[in-house]
């Protein structure tokens, strides 16, 4: 049976395929200084679970997430910002680092950190009303979630560059079209897409999705090399391969 608990701002339920699900009661779901706190405790607390396959974040109402909270943050100083920016690179970080394949499923406006957040999964499935925009210059600052970096290499340094410049927003089709998001499925038939890939995902044997993760995310010819032949070390492995010699 699934496990579901509620946190600040988001609920989370633990499965093969678990879900955190943004769910603010005020209708719009933003990231503020409790939210983080307890969205890096969620994360944390399913790395160790090894039933865990897959995990699917996205958000209710018409928002994945809004970005930070405004109101906290115009009370900031500069060393305020600096302890707020480092606490919410740790908790995209530890999305991007998670062991296991994250996608991100987003419903509506994924905008500054919901952008971000979306940018530090693994796969974005978007629904047709899916709006991602970095419009931190508007507000006199600069995205300071990773987005600088994470946006230029998804769509490109100059692409990136003219996004965070104007602040200007992106439909869910744009967003497809500069590679930004992964797919653009109808807005009623996002669950059922994330749920088909997840499971699809789930399928495989864990230890191959894990090795394919560090090896692509390392950049590292390398380590591709040692998580190749580590896999050798699994009778999945051995199993599968006789499995298709006897087709």
């Amino acid at each position: 049976m699934p496990e579901q608990t509620d946190y600040n701002g988001f609920s989370l339920e633990i499965n093969e395929i678990s879900t955190i699900t943004f769910n603010m009661s005020h209708g719009v779901n933003i990231l503020s200084t409790p939210v983080i706190i307890d969205f890096v405790r969620a994360i944390d607390r399913l790395s160790f679970i090894k039933e865990v396959k897959v995990l699917i974040i996205t958000g209710s109402g018409n928002t994945f997430l809004a970005g930070a909270d405004i109101k906290e943050m115009a009370e900031f100083d500069a060393k305020e910002a600096e302890k707020f920016a480092r606490l919410i690179h740790n908790a995209m970080n530890i999305v991007e680092k998670f062991p296991r394949p994250v996608i991100a499923a987003v419903n509506g406006f994924a905008l500054g950190g919901g952008c971000e957040l979306a940018l530090a999964c693994d796969i974005i499935l978007a629904s047709e009303a899916a709006v991602f925009a970095q419009p931190e210059v508007n507000l006199g600052i600069i995205p300071g979630a990773g987005g600088t970096q994470r946006l230029a290499g998804r769509i490109g340094r100059e692409m990136a560059k003219e996004l965070i410049f104007t602040g200007r927003r992106v439909q869910a089709d744009e967003a497809f079209d500069l590679r930004l998001v992964n797919r653009v499925v109808p807005k009623d038939e996002l669950s059922e897409e994330v749920m088909t890939l997840a499971r699809l995902i789930a399928q495989k044997p864990l230890q191959c999705i894990e090795a394919a993760k560090k090896s692509i995310d390392s950049c590292s010819f390398e380590t591709e090399i040692e998580e190749f032949t580590n896999l050798f070390n699994y009778d999945d492995r051995k199993n599968l391969m006789n499995k298709f010699l006897k087709r």
